[in-house]
């Protein structure tokens, strides 16, 4: 008996797995988080539905995406919370009574907004380096902490004139759909998995309880505004447990690794995109190069290929798969545009004769930003501007 209690106690006091229990815990919460925003917003939709209905179908519907998931995602630092949560939502909507193709085609600029509204964590990340750099160690960082920007800038500004001319992204994906219901017959899977998975440990014992309860105590309005609100900060806390617990559990001889990893443009891809796949957040797999950037282990032409594999693993991650799946065909529809979209960048700008674009343009930009006399004031302007400013002005005007 007391050597059971040993062996119990040797097991919970292993480091590795606290760190795995705390991932098991927060992806728990992930599912719920995912299943009480698609709640919240059904209560949501259900009060305001034609406010929010003439704010999809509008003209200016397609712009007002872009904004929108770009200052969501500058503001909480995650898209990979924003682009479920659209998921979710647009599925709700699409329960409630909205069409699939309105849907998608509000729902494509918003994952095209969040993917540039990312990038902001390498700025911070820098900003937060800037006290043990010299000036000219800083300045020498600013091309690599905004290639991500204008990787992303370039991509989204190409892929959404393309959208809102032809919508060829929403009528690709929207064919993808029609595949998947009529060939594959992927609805009565969605049905299967969320009623013998999904209901039986997630929505009945937790979700729909505390959903009943604020329905009853605030009413359907104010208690939908809330479920909405705080099971997507649950979403933000639960992702950034998972990132925690996977960081620490890959963070013994990392430094050896990535180094290692820079070797070749091949090697630094696949490692960029196996550390964000890992985690689970291309946020924390980016910044995680600008250390080695400001400590001149790593140049710019070195970091890019990373990068690129950061943006590419965060679309297909396991988070972001369950979240495509919690969305239903609306879900899987609009994650097969997110992969789509960022497929297309890694064509255009790894593979294709453009891909020294972005590199030659940081340097210009960056050129500019470090010789200014405040430089730190100027990337702070930049970021400012371009991730908030922009944004709320698109927004207030539309």
């Amino acid at each position: 008996m007391q050597g059971n209690s040993l062996s119990f106690r040797s097991i919970i006091g292993n480091r590795n797995f606290r760190f795995l229990f705390t991932i098991v815990i927060s992806i728990y919460m992930f599912i719920a988080s995912l299943e009480g925003v698609k709640s919240g917003f059904q209560l949501i939709f259900a009060e305001w539905q034609s406010t929010i209905l003439g704010m999809i179908i509008s003209d200016s519907a397609p712009i007002t995406g872009l904004a929108v998931g770009m200052l969501a995602t500058a503001l909480v630092q995650s898209s990979s919370a924003v682009v479920a949560t659209t998921m979710v939502s647009m599925a709700g909507m699409v329960a409630s009574g909205l069409s699939l193709e309105a849907a998608i085609q509000f729902g494509v600029p918003m994952i095209l907004g969040a993917n540039i509204g990312t990038t902001v964590t390498n700025t911070i990340v820098a900003f937060g380096l800037r006290r043990g750099l010299t000036n000219k160690e800083f300045n020498e960082t600013i091309p690599i902490v905004i290639v991500d920007d204008v990787y992303e800038a370039l991509t989204i500004t190409i892929f959404f004139i393309g959208e809102l001319t032809t919508k060829f992204i929403s009528r690709s994906v929207l064919a993808l759909s029609s595949f998947y219901i009529d060939a594959l017959n992927l609805e009565r899977y969605f049905s299967a998995f969320e009623a013998s998975i999904v209901d039986i440990i997630v929505k009945d014992p937790l979700v729909s309880p505390i959903r009943n309860l604020l329905v009853s105590l605030l009413g359907q309005r104010t208690g939908g505004v809330v479920i909405f609100v705080a099971w997507f900060l649950v979403i933000l806390y639960s992702m950034g447990m998972i990132t925690n617990g996977l960081e620490k559990l890959i963070e013994s001889g990392w430094d050896d690794k990535v180094q290692a990893a820079f070797d070749s443009p091949s090697k630094g891809f696949l490692t960029g995109f196996s550390i964000t796949f890992l985690v689970g957040s291309s946020s924390v797999g980016t910044s995680l190069v600008i250390p080695f950037a400001a400590t001149k282990i790593v140049d710019l032409k070195k970091a890019y290929p990373y990068l690129i594999g950061c943006n590419l693993a965060t679309t297909m991650d396991p988070s972001q798969i369950y979240a495509y799946l919690a969305g239903g065909i609306v879900g899987v529809t609009l994650g097969s545009a997110h992969i789509l979209l960022n497929v297309m960048a890694v064509f255009l700008w790894f593979i294709s004769p453009l891909r020294f674009v972005p590199v030659v343009v940081s340097e210009w930009l960056g050129d500019k930003i470090a010789h200014n006399q405040h430089s730190a004031f100027a990337l702070l302007a930049w970021v400012i501007g371009v991730f908030f400013v922009v944004p709320v002005i698109i927004i207030y005007l539309l």
